[in-house]
């Protein structure tokens, strides 16, 4: 329904990270940029955004504005208009304007430090890219747990596990984007964190399931039900203390650390705990459920079911 709200990595646009002498409202100025930028292009469509970097004295401004446009000129009127919307942030404590060719080309102690422009065929490739990394990691991982555990139901229950984990991430970051005190964008480093989530829920998923094999190794003829809850039970201190420990390290980056990786760090944090729950509600259950539909099939070709079938109870 809202969409994502796409970094320039993905939508094409340009970047300025802008210096100033004072401490700034980013709120404001992406306000009057907006609107600024809106008029001057006589396009709703145009946006911006302004996010602090460091502290509340650098700011970084991205904008789709005359993306498309590859006349000459277009970076300077750009510019202009920047200046032009910054102008109560580019006057000093004595009402001294700063000049406006020393805002384009700044010493890095006042203007504009660094612009960087991604096209949109760039844009184009980098989301296609994304989409691929995505698919080959999720495809990856469900031929490595097929290796490992020789049993589809496995690969099944851990790979429904991770693509939820993924969808949850990305619908909370649709859901939330605008709402939240820091920048939600889609861009390469949201994309590096559901990665890094994927293989450490993966790591997770794969502690419980070796125990779930060992413990069928060890009593075949056990409940499968009772099975799976003992190695739950058994792996769930070490699950828990895990997750624990990484969600205290990622809280104090998230709360210590700069603006431009904030929002890696939250994807980060959101998905170490729905990873989790994923982890123990959804990756064992579905390979429960499938190993239970396999092993029903298998005694009802033998005319009876086995131990490992005592009665018909849902996996909690």
């Amino acid at each position: 329904v809202r969409g994502m709200s796409q970094g320039i990595d993905f939508s094409g646009g340009r970047n300025y990270v802008v210096q100033f002498d004072k401490e700034v409202d980013p709120t404001g100025i992406q306000t009057r940029l907006l609107e600024e930028l809106q008029t001057a292009a006589d396009d709703k469509t145009v946006s911006v955004g302004v996010i602090t970097i460091d502290d509340n004295t650098k700011v970084r401004i991205s904008t789709n504005y005359k993306i498309n446009d590859e006349t000459e000129g277009v970076e300077n009127e750009i510019t202009g208009l920047l200046y032009k919307s910054l102008l109560p942030e580019l006057t000093d404590a004595q009402g001294k304007v700063m000049d406006q060719n020393a805002f384009s080309v700044s010493d890095e102690s006042r203007g504009i430090i660094s612009i960087q422009k991604v096209g949109p065929s760039v844009a184009d490739d980098m989301k296609r890219d994304a989409y691929w990394a995505v698919s080959i990691a999720v495809i990856c991982m469900f031929l490595y747990i097929l290796l490992r555990f020789r049993n589809i139901a496995f690969s099944v229950g851990a790979v429904c596990a991770v693509a939820l984990t993924a969808f949850l991430i990305i619908g909370f970051y649709s859901l939330c984007w605008g709402f939240l005190p820091f920048s939600m964008e889609i861009d390469q480093a949201f994309i590096a964190a559901v990665l890094t989530i994927i293989g450490y829920q993966i790591n997770d998923t794969v502690v419980v399931f070796d125990r779930i094999r060992e413990m069928m190794g060890i009593y075949p003829k056990e409940d499968r039900f009772v099975t799976f809850n003992k190695s739950l039970n058994q792996t769930l201190t070490r699950t828990i203390m895990t997750s624990f420990s990484t969600l205290l390290v990622l809280l104090c980056i998230f709360f210590l650390g700069g603006d431009t990786i904030r929002s890696f760090t939250f994807a980060m944090i959101y998905g170490v705990i729905v990873g989790t729950f994923c982890s123990l509600f959804c990756a064992a259950p579905i390979a429960y459920n499938i190993l239970k539909k396999s092993l029903e099939k298998k005694a009802s070709k033998e005319n009876g079911a086995g131990p490992a079938l005592q009665g018909n109870r849902r996996f909690n």
